[in-house]
């Protein structure tokens, strides 16, 4: 009886890239006051990431650093593992 072995299969290596994004939302305010009326900038995450997920690229991990909602003004962090 003759044994062969399975060819190795051969998996092509991931690509990663690392994505931060940096959200103000006093930035995106245009002289509003209140922080219910910044609605309309929402998509802004959507938006950095858009041209990478048309791209191939998928989310794999998400984490945010910093912001908090004791004030009016709140910043922080979002880094974003992509691969591919």
């Amino acid at each position: 009886m003759n044994k062969t072995t399975p060819p190795p299969i051969i998996r092509k290596p991931s690509e990663q890239k690392l994505v931060s994004i940096y959200l103000d939302n006093v930035a995106y305010a245009k002289g509003k006051v209140l922080v219910g009326s910044f609605a309309d900038k929402h998509g802004l995450v959507e938006e950095h990431l858009g041209p990478f997920l048309k791209e191939g690229w998928r989310v794999v991990k998400l984490h945010g650093l910093g912001g908090g909602s004791e004030s009016l003004a709140v910043r922080g962090w979002i880094v974003v593992l992509l691969e591919r």
